[in-house]
């Protein structure tokens, strides 16, 4: 079955960062799943920083995947950030700076809907032109939720 990640998606979860560096883009958007979720920061922070010392999530293409899992959260938390510069500092696979974030927080019980939530995101933005049309909504929030809830998970076959 296939899950659309666009469902957890309002206003209060897609936002224009800006953060200058990796660092800072990831404090924002920590910031924002913790007021969503009502999970303590400090546990999403900790987690979050455990997860991209294993290894980064700027998946390419200027864009990244953070995400964790944990015990103490009932339902899943996707916050989406675009930034307003390129951050380079990233660290992603191909090298390039990041434009686009999408943060997931998950609860650790439910590995088939982490990764159907997984799999959801990489089939939208898969397509390189639908990060593009989301990098040109910036600074309009409302155009970025739409294009996210509009774009169809096989828009890059």
């Amino acid at each position: 079955m296939k899950m659309n990640f666009a469902k957890y998606l309002n206003k209060d979860t897609v936002l224009i960062l800006s953060g200058k560096n990796k660092f800072e883009v990831l404090d924002e958007l920590i910031t924002v799943a913790s007021t969503n979720s009502k999970v303590d920061r400090d546990i999403i922070f900790r987690a979050t920083w455990k997860r991209e010392k294993m290894m980064t999530t700027g998946v390419g293409f200027g864009l990244a995947l953070p995400h964790v899992r944990l015990n103490s959260i009932p339902d899943p938390v996707i916050v989406v950030g675009v930034t307003n510069e390129p951050i380079a500092d990233y660290e992603s696979h191909d090298d390039e700076p990041v434009r686009v974030l999408v943060f997931i927080v998950a609860p650790d019980r439910n590995q088939q809907e982490y990764l159907q939530l997984l799999g959801s995101i990489s089939r939208k933005l898969r397509n390189t032109e639908v990060v593009k049309k989301i990098i040109e909504g910036v600074p309009s929030t409302e155009k970025i939720l739409e294009i996210l809830k509009n774009c169809n998970d096989d828009s890059a076959e």
